[in-house]
C-alpha cells in the first residue's frame, strides 16, 4: 500500500491550526501515520506549508502569498478552527515540517499548491531542493497542477506521484500513463461510486478520498476498495486504524 489507511488532512486540522507544526504533532498524537500538507512559495521562493493563495490580515487589505516575502509571513499566525481550545500557531516552512515529520516517524503526502497560475513547476523544484537537504521520509507528491507532476517525473522519477481530481476527468487514463502516477486522490465525495473506484483499481492504482470525517463513511469507502481516506479528525478513526492500518513505505525511494 502506498500510504496508510487514514491520512491526517493538513495535519489534525479539525482541532489545530491547519498546516502547522502543531497540527502535525497532534495528528501523530491521535494515531495518524501519514499527514497531508500543502506547499506553496513566498515572494522570495521559500517553500511554506500553506493552503490559500490569499492572506487575510486583520485591519489590512488582503495580500497574495506570491507577493509576500517570508520575512513578513514568519511573524503571522494561523488561527485554530472554531470551537477548538488550541492557540494560534505560526506558519511553518517545508523544511521545519519535514524535520518534525522525520522525528515523529510519519509519512508525508505533499500537495504542490502553486500560489498562482504558472508557478507549479518552480514550486516543485524549490520543494525538491528543500527535501533533498532534509532527513529522508516516506513521501508522495500530489497535485492538481500537471506541470508540477511533469517536473517531478523529470527531476525525481523514483518519487511516488499522485493525480488530484475533484471529479475524475474523462481523460484520466491518459494522464495516468503520461505522468506515471501510482495513485489517484479524489476530492468530491458526492461524485464517487463503486464503479469509479473499480476502474482505478483495474489499472493497478490506488484510490484515496478527501475529506472523510465520518467513520461509517470511511468504512463504506474501504469496502468499495478505497486504499485510504484523508480526514480532519484522525482521532475519530481509532477503530479503523487499529484493525487495518499499517505504516508502509512509499513505492518511490525517499529523498
Amino acid at each position: 500500500m502506498l500510504m496508510s489507511l487514514v491520512i491526517a488532512h493538513r495535519g489534525a486540522k479539525g482541532a489545530a491550526p491547519e498546516n502547522t507544526l502543531r497540527a502535525i504533532q497532534l495528528a501523530a498524537d491521535q494515531g495518524a501515520e501519514w499527514v497531508e500538507l500543502d506547499v506553496m512559495l513566498t515572494a522570495d521562493e521559500v517553500p511554506i506549508i500553506f493552503h490559500d493563495q490569499v492572506l487575510s490580515l486583520s485591519a489590512e487589505v488582503p495580500v497574495l502569498v506570491k507577493d509576500t516575502p517570508w520575512k513578513r509571513m514568519q511573524n503571522l499566525q494561523v488561527a485554530a478552527p472554531v470551537g477548538s481550545s488550541e492557540p494560534s500557531a505560526p506558519i511553518a516552512t517545508l523544511a521545519q515540517a519535514v524535520h518534525l515529520i522525520h522525528q515523529l516517524g510519519l509519512g508525508l503526502n505533499l500537495e504542490i499548491k502553486p500560489a498562482a497560475k504558472g508557478l507549479g513547476e518552480v514550486t516543485l523544484e524549490r520543494s525538491l531542493e528543500v527535501l533533498k537537504s532534509c532527513p529522508a521520509i516516506n513521501l508522495v507528491i500530489s497535485s492538481f497542477d500537471f506541470s508540477a507532476l511533469q517536473a517531478a517525473q523529470r527531476l525525481a522519477p523514483n518519487l511516488a506521484r499522485a493525480l488530484l481530481y475533484e471529479t475524475l476527468a474523462v481523460d484520466w487514463r491518459d494522464a495516468v500513463r503520461k505522468f506515471e502516477v501510482r495513485s489517484i486522490h479524489l476530492a468530491n465525495l458526492d461524485s464517487l461510486d463503486t464503479a469509479t473506484i473499480a476502474s482505478i483499481r483495474e489499472l493497478g492504482l490506488e484510490a484515496y478520498v478527501y475529506t472523510v470525517n465520518s467513520l461509517a463513511r470511511a468504512e463504506e469507502l474501504v469496502a468499495w476498495g478505497v486504499s485510504g481516506v484523508f480526514t480532519d479528525f484522525p482521532d475519530r478513526f481509532t477503530r479503523l486504524l487499529a484493525s487495518k492500518s499499517k505504516r508502509v513505505s512509499a513505492y518511490g525511494d525517499p529523498l
